[in-house]
């Protein structure tokens, strides 16, 4: 079975992660006769390249081409035909490499402008859709003006089709997806909770009871203004702790600038070097305003620093189920938010519950139950 699927490289993209994760598993344990070709698309003015790059299992496709940035082409549009319009040789190089690779199945990852497009490119080449939902768009763009929000709804509805079969992180992700973008309850569909790589169990954890961890995309939805709200509290309190930010956030960027002053900002970086920061915090918070999952929270209890998430995260319903249910709190307060973290930063993460993670969350159940689902998809 021949699989394509996107992705984009970033750091911060926990998509990336996740499916190149998946794309070592298949390649290291067989799964039968399933293959990947992932489809990258690169924002490249010039001439247009189309490279393809295999190993024994899988492909990566790398086009290169002019992609049009979204936000611009949102404010001049008047609808969803012309967003189509303006992408319509991103949605053309999707369907070369499917033309190309044949694939059985395409699988979506994501509800945004690019997985959009690729959907556009499997409806026209007449190929099977299973989508792995990878961030609510309507949520993801609530801070964007009236028209635009509607013409981001309009996009994520195109993804509401009888013939697709649907993939959610969390029971949280799939209800909202049905409650306030569809419409209407999905029956074609899994629940699978993100993996956790084993190395995030290995080594022995150095964290102190000064250091706080955030790991985060500098956007609205993470809830970047608690951060600064929390910084500025800290700073009141004598600097009573270090705040350590690891974000796409460009130095340039005059919020980077503010905030400087007040936390320790670290470039993004791949998920293996995540293991070291996380062994070094006394507490990890994940203050997001929504996240269908949330990978950076249970990473952070599997190499045993202590995790402090917003009850409206998917990985919510994983920290009851490993009992962590102490650690699931509201941010609307710094102040209580504040006492949360001197009760817990420095404490330890029982080894019941890491060994748990690692048998439950490990990437060899989670893509083994991946492969299950994608192969009895169509």
């Amino acid at each position: 079975m021949k699989i394509l699927t996107n992705i984009r490289f970033a750091q911060t993209a926990g998509i990336a992660q996740v499916v190149l994760s998946f794309m070592d598993f298949i390649k290291k344990s067989g799964a039968g006769d399933l293959s990947i070709t992932a489809v990258n698309i690169i924002n490249k003015r010039g001439k247009n390249t189309f490279k393809k790059k295999m190993d024994i299992k899988n492909s990566t496709i790398s086009a290169s081409l002019n992609v049009p940035n979204i936000a611009k082409v949102i404010k001049k549009a008047k609808g969803l035909s012309y967003v189509e319009k303006r992408y319509s040789k991103v949605i053309s190089a999707y369907q070369r490499a499917i033309k190309e690779e044949k694939p059985d199945l395409i699988l979506v990852n994501g509800t945004y402008f690019l997985p959009w497009c690729l959907l556009l490119a499997a409806q026209k080449e007449g190929v099977p859709v299973v989508l792995h939902y990878h961030g609510v768009l309507a949520k993801e763009t609530a801070s964007w003006n009236k028209k635009a929000k509607k013409i981001f709804l309009d996009m994520e509805k195109c993804f509401d089709n009888d013939n697709t079969f649907y993939i959610f992180p969390s029971d949280m992700t799939k209800n909202v997806v049905e409650k306030e973008v569809f419409g209407h309850k999905i029956y074609k569909s899994a629940i699978i909770p993100n993996p956790v790589p084993e190395y995030f169990v290995a080594g022995k954890n150095k964290k102190t009871k000064q250091n706080i961890g955030i790991v985060s995309r500098w956007t609205r939805i993470k809830n970047v203004q608690f951060c600064e709200k929390l910084a500025k509290y800290n700073q009141k309190n004598g600097n009573k702790f270090t705040i350590n930010i690891i974000t796409d956030l460009d130095s340039k960027n005059k919020n980077y600038k503010r905030m400087s002053k007040l936390v320790t900002f670290y470039s993004s970086r791949s998920n293996k070097k995540l293991v070291a920061f996380y062994q070094k915090m006394g507490v990890v918070i994940s203050p997001s305003h929504f996240e269908t999952y949330g990978n950076v929270a249970k990473e952070a209890v599997a190499s045993g620093t202590p995790a402090i998430i917003n009850h409206n995260m998917g990985v919510s319903e994983t920290f009851k189920k490993l009992g962590l249910h102490d650690w699931i709190i509201n941010f609307d307060s710094v102040k209580s938010v504040y006492k949360k973290i001197e009760d817990v930063i420095g404490g330890e993460v029982a080894e019941d519950v890491k060994n748990q993670i690692k048998e439950s969350y490990g990437t060899h159940k989670i893509f083994a139950e991946l492969v299950s689902v994608l192969s009895n998809a169509i």
